[in-house]
């Protein structure tokens, strides 16, 4: 009878350790903040967003319209959406454009069976890469559609993980194959150089503002193997570089974007990294529960 018991009792704390487990992990299923998609995972999104933009531009080129300035890209899963600046109704097949024309859509699905055609403009938002999740959504930005710095301020520690990962995708990942990274100065050494996830001849070191603004190369396309004309060109600086050396004034291109490790008073937009891992984007008005570099 004893025995009986006693294995009774162990049966049903078994089952209590399951049913708690189950829960747990339909919890995190549930929550965009605990994510563990890997890297494979990873990946496959990027390639949409990347066929997705690069279907946008080829299909503005052939209604011979001009390029809208996307403010943000968001993946669902289920729909790949772009936020306009500007309203514009005339969204080019696969994508639709809702009432406002201030954003079109997409099946993802569609973008595999239509393809693309390849003779238009290839990933003309090259710097767009994925600043976090909110509820789950994937929220990418393309910073060369911020004019001016771009600061990133907060704890030390999470805003260079931060800055490690978008150095990354866009080095490594499939949107940003026409982009450069440059970093300058003290951005060349450790601990910023020891975190990157990659490693790329698309990964350029400057020592000065004049060597870094001389780096005009464009990259091969990796199909064609020939030149594309200029890419994409991603600075980054610290914030006691970027004082020392007067980049507020640097001339930039309309392409490039310049981002600064640290607070500095004349940045045009401030995303700020918070402990809970979150970002405050400012003025940028986008919403991020977990940035990227927390994803793993």
């Amino acid at each position: 009878m004893i025995v009986s018991l006693v294995l009774f009792a162990v049966l049903g704390l078994v089952l209590l350790a399951a049913a708690v487990a189950l829960v747990r992990r339909n919890r995190g299923a549930s929550s965009g903040q605990a994510r563990t998609a890997g890297p494979g995972a990873d990946r496959k999104v990027l390639e949409t967003v990347a066929l997705g933009l690069q279907a946008l531009a080829e299909g503005r080129v052939r209604d011979a319209r001009r390029l809208p300035e996307v403010q943000s890209v968001v993946h669902s899963g289920q729909r790949l959406s772009v936020r306009l600046a500007q309203a514009d109704a005339a969204a080019p097949a696969p994508w639709t454009s809702d009432v406002s024309g201030k954003e079109w859509s997409l099946d993802p699905a569609s973008l595999r069976a239509a393809g693309t055609a390849g003779g238009g403009p290839t990933h003309p938002y090259s710097l767009t890469v994925t600043l976090g999740l909110h509820r789950g959504d994937r929220v990418l930005v393309d910073l060369a559609q911020l004019p001016g710095p771009i600061a990133l301020t907060g704890d030390d520690h999470e805003v260079l993980s931060l800055a490690q990962a978008v150095i990354t995708e866009v080095v490594a990942g499939p949107v940003g194959h026409l982009a450069t990274v440059v970093l300058v100065g003290s951005a060349t050494t450790p601990p910023v150089t020891d975190g990157l996830g990659a490693r790329s001849a698309r990964l350029y070191p400057a020592a000065t503002r004049k060597e870094a603004l001389a780096h005009r190369e464009a990259p091969a396309d990796k199909d064609s193997g020939r030149s594309v004309g200029a890419s994409r060109r991603l600075f980054v600086v610290t914030a006691a570089q970027f004082r020392d050396e007067r980049w507020a004034d640097a001339p930039l291109r309309e392409t490039d974007a310049l981002l600064v490790l640290g607070w500095i008073t004349d940045a045009e937009w401030h995303i700020a990294v918070n402990t809970d891992g979150s970002l405050d984007t400012g003025r940028l008005g986008v919403l991020v529960d977990t940035h990227t570099a927390r994803f793993s």
